[in-house]
């Protein structure tokens, strides 16, 4: 899908080059032979009567917008490709730096089980995303009501993240446990 939408991307553009410069060759062509058969006399009297700027310049603001258009959808699409792959990146950066992809490798390993591995990896990253998330709503939800300290409102935040993000962790891996069964036996698979 993919690689049609690229082939589609490229006979528009292809289509666009064509019309466009094969416009500008044609009336070139035209032109030299005109030139060739018409006499000088008669060019500067066409010249001449020709002062009220109606001459085609050969120019298209149709085929100029249309490939504007075309240029501009192709430099967004390079664009959100960028953002999204340095997103990823990030992500994966920031999974690596704390050391959830390597612990939950370690366990699947250590206790010979695929499922204990991605338990770990989805209650680890839940928690570690919950305590920055808890972390930083307490810590500005105190600074709209001013209720605690700023330390007591980040240990409220810091706890609540924990204990959410291990709830939540274990939730989520329950849950993409028995979706998995699901499809599994949907789809009549052997594991």
């Amino acid at each position: 899908m993919k690689q049609a939408s690229y082939i589609a991307i490229i006979l528009l553009f292809l289509l666009t080059y064509l019309v466009v410069f094969g416009q500008v060759a044609d009336s070139a062509a035209i032109n030299t032979i005109q030139q060739d058969t018409v006499s000088t006399q008669n060019n500067s009297i066409e010249h001449a009567s020709n002062t009220d700027g109606s001459d085609d310049d050969h120019f298209s603001p149709g085929l100029f917008f249309i490939l504007m258009f075309v240029i501009f959808v192709a430099l967004a699409c390079i664009g959100a490709g960028m953002a999204l792959t340095v997103l990823v990146l990030l992500v994966l950066f920031g999974l690596v730096s704390f050391g959830i992809i390597s612990t939950s490798i370690i366990i699947g390993l250590y206790k010979k089980s695929f499922a204990k591995g991605c338990k770990s990896f989805v209650v680890l990253a839940a928690t570690i995303g919950s305590l920055v998330c808890c972390t930083a709503g307490c810590w500005i939800f105190n600074d709209f009501v001013h209720w605690w300290t700023v330390e007591y409102a980040l240990l409220i935040g810091v706890a609540s993240g924990l204990f959410a993000g291990g709830a939540v962790g274990l939730f989520v891996f329950t849950i993409l446990q028995r979706l998995t069964a699901y499809f599994v036996q949907k789809l009549k698979l052997s594991v």
